[in-house]
């Protein structure tokens, strides 16, 4: 382990339709640096999650994934736009990257 770095025993559980890691009715028993035996309550899917420290999200992360996210979503509006507007290219092939570049986009 290196510091701050914790392992959570978790399980599989599905609500509404969807499911997510919890750590309810699971527990770290025992085991060191290299393993970790876990205790769970009951039957299910489990794992061994790594629990890393929070750290406030920086300004220049933030900074940096909206810029990028903003330039990928231009990108693919103009892909799509020149797709539907050079339809001397059309062809199967630019119509599969068309309905990719769509799906991207939403």
């Amino acid at each position: 382990l290196r510091a701050g770095e914790e392992p959570l025993c978790v399980s599989w559980m599905t609500t509404d339709a969807k499911g997510l890691w919890t750590t309810f009715g699971c527990q770290r028993v025992g085991g060191d640096a290299f393993y970790s035996i876990c205790a769970c309550t009951h039957f299910s899917t489990f794992a061994i999650l790594m629990g890393l420290p929070h750290d406030t999200d920086s300004f220049a992360l933030t900074v940096v994934t909206y810029v990028g996210m903003s330039v990928s979503l231009v990108c693919l509006f103009l892909a799509i736009l020149t797709f539907l507007l050079c339809r001397s290219l059309w062809s199967v092939s630019v119509s599969l990257h068309m309905q990719l570049s769509i799906c991207l986009f939403t």
